[in-house]
């Protein structure tokens, strides 16, 4: 995987927090895996404000101009955040096949 920008890991992060909200629960696991992922990114806490200024559409812009590699990347994290909580909801899983559709990742790795 190449280095992802900063814009690319808050974009990653828009679209789990999306992911993460779908079906109007947020677990403990969810919440668990995402303050993963900020420690992975090396994301941190005054980093927020700045996340939450990208919207949902200007995130998949960022992820689908990404490298294939990193494209591969960021669709992983969005299956294993849909199945954190043990349980993929039907709105989680529309959010993965819109990548599917309109990005073409995540094609072989749909929940």
């Amino acid at each position: 995987m190449k280095q992802l920008t900063i814009l690319e890991k808050f974009a990653i992060v828009v679209i789990l927090s999306r992911i993460m909200r779908a079906d109007g629960i947020i677990h403990p696991k969810e919440e668990e895996y995402m303050n993963k992922v900020y420690a992975e990114l090396g994301i941190a806490i005054s980093d927020m404000e700045d996340i939450t200024n990208l919207d949902y559409i200007q995130a998949m812009s960022i992820v689908n101009k990404m490298e294939k590699e990193n494209k591969e990347y960021a669709c992983s994290l969005f299956i294993t955040m849909s199945k954190a909580d043990g349980y993929i909801h039907p709105l989680e899983k529309l959010i993965i096949d819109q990548f599917h559709t309109t990005i073409g990742i995540c094609k072989n790795q749909n929940p």
